[in-house]
């Protein structure tokens, strides 16, 4: 099976700081929030987050598979963190940010897709030392 070289990731971070900076808040707690974008729209961009990070996460196996799940929680939290930054800096000034950035929308967000993409890296991670993953 071919190894993912780690400056692959120079391509994968930038991607992951993007998702999180465009599908934040996953979930909108505020009850204040003047934007409904309906069910079908909310359950798309749930999904579409949670599969993006679970995919970040296997790709993140295949790169990093000798680092700790602790080391591998911080990284994707400091990149989901990352992400939120740039969603509060291209928002900046705009009465968006007030209702968006909660605690409740944030927290929500940062442990949600922390866990999607570290529990993501630890089961394929787990798979590939049994020998039971397929090559993909």
């Amino acid at each position: 099976m071919k190894k993912v070289p780690p400056r692959s990731m120079l391509i994968v971070v930038p991607l992951m700081l993007l998702v999180n900076c465009g599908f934040f808040p996953i979930v909108n707690f505020n009850p204040d929030n003047p934007v409904d974008l309906g069910l079908v729209m909310r359950v798309m961009i749930f999904t579409l987050a949670a599969s993006a990070h679970w995919n970040f996460g296997r790709l993140e196996a295949r790169v990093f598979p000798g680092w700790s799940p602790l080391f591998i929680g911080l990284f994707n939290a400091a990149v989901v963190c990352g992400g939120l930054l740039g969603r509060y800096l291209l928002e900046f000034g705009e009465v968006s940010n007030t209702y968006n950035f909660t605690p409740g929308n944030t927290v929500f967000h940062v442990l949600f897709l922390t866990a999607a993409a570290t529990a993501a890296w630890k089961l394929e991670t787990l798979s590939r030392r049994s020998g039971s993953c397929p090559a993909r």
